[in-house]
């Protein structure tokens, strides 16, 4: 039960119309949504099964756990955990068919003991310049050699990730790129026939051309955010999070009332402030104080004050007429306003996903659209 006014709207169209304009940019690629984190906030199943029904061919997740929670949703699309799994977590991947990332031999050996001599596919993860997870081009050939002691294990995908594809950083794509490419002809020399080849994020599936390919692994794009920054993407997105409240109180204060804690904010004449029952736990964040504007009636309202644990002020002194029942949004459009992740995450000096993924479980997710839930 939640009877709080604050709420996160996804209008699951929106996220069928970004991933057909991912999927016709990509063509003729198939896509794998990212749907870890939540689905960047969004909700995991609903999201999913949405992606699932648009067509995705894989869904990739971070966590064992989120697999098997599609998985017990009754989602049947190929899953691929891109994250090291704890030890005994692969008997749980192989029972509910998901599909791991093998990054060094001691997961090898884990994915093998955990199959018991029965067929098991993975995908392999090349690094190529991220150092984070993946098999060194150094250590490959090691790495191979251990794989073909193990024929049951079915090498179904290689894959590597970009580390500033976002930065439009093309010098270094060019160089994983090339890493990557090396350690294919070493996987196909070594007589791996791997059919699915994948590393473009969303920002290297909008700004580069990578001619190995078969699959494209977007996350941010399909979200309706444009990875390369607040502007225009080249393709037609739309985000679609509409994340709204309204106020809880109105109250009048005379000039030179300090507010908040810690006074950081003082008014400079007679101001009247509304409530929102919205707070940092709720992912509205501490350092979007004195510096957030929201939207009220169309019209943009500014935080003031330090941004409690379960409130934020905001003067709308001049947005004369608010009511408790108007709606208030944090995060999407009202009228001819919008306000927008990139927007967000400027405020807080940091980046749209770290704004989607912090957006509390305590905020009640709605969904518009239809799922075959």
């Amino acid at each position: 039960m939640s009877l709080r006014q604050t709420t996160l709207n996804i209008d699951l169209e929106q996220l069928r119309a970004n991933f057909k304009a991912v999927a016709l940019h990509g063509h003729p690629l198939s896509l794998c949504p990212v749907v870890k984190a939540n689905a960047y906030g969004h909700g995991l199943t609903e999201v999913a099964r949405t992606f699932s029904e648009a067509g995705a061919a894989y869904l990739a997740v971070a966590l064992c756990e989120e697999g098997v929670a599609l998985r017990k949703h009754g989602i049947n699309t190929p899953i691929l955990v891109l994250g090291p799994a704890p030890t005994d977590a692969y008997h749980y991947m192989i029972e509910h068919q998901l599909v791991p990332c093998i990054s060094n031999i001691e997961q090898i050996e884990l994915l093998a003991r955990a199959a018991k001599n029965t067929a098991a596919t993975y995908h392999l993860k090349i690094d190529t310049g991220m150092s984070r997870l993946g098999v060194s081009l150094s250590a490959l050939n090691e790495v191979l050699k251990q794989l073909q002691a193990h024929p049951t294990l079915h090498m179904q995908g290689v894959l590597t990730h970009f580390a500033n594809a976002d930065l439009q950083d093309q010098k270094f794509n060019q160089h994983q790129i090339e890493g990557f490419k090396s350690a294919l002809r070493t996987i196909h020399e070594a007589e791996f026939t791997p059919e699915i080849i994948h590393c473009s994020n969303s920002a290297a599936t909008l700004d580069l051309q990578v001619a190995d390919q078969t699959m494209l692994r977007p996350g941010l794009a399909l979200y309706g955010i444009n990875p390369l920054g607040p502007h225009p993407a080249s393709i037609e997105l739309q985000p679609a999070m509409h994340w709204h409240t309204s106020p809880l109180h109105i109250k009048a204060i005379p000039a030179d009332t300090p507010v908040s804690y810690g006074g950081t904010w003082r008014a400079q004449k007679p101001t009247t402030l509304a409530i929102l029952p919205v707070g940092y736990a709720d992912g509205y964040r501490r350092e979007f104080s004195n510096k957030a504007t929201v939207l009220i009636q169309g019209r943009r309202a500014p935080v003031v004050g330090q941004i409690c644990m379960d409130h934020t002020l905001v003067d709308i002194t001049d947005i004369p007429g608010t009511k408790l029942d108007d709606e208030v949004v944090l995060l999407g459009q009202q009228q001819q306003e919008a306000i927008t992740p990139w927007e967000l995450a400027s405020w807080a000096q940091t980046i749209p996903y770290e704004i989607l993924c912090g957006i509390s479980s305590r905020v009640k997710r709605t969904y518009t659209g239809t799922t075959s839930a």
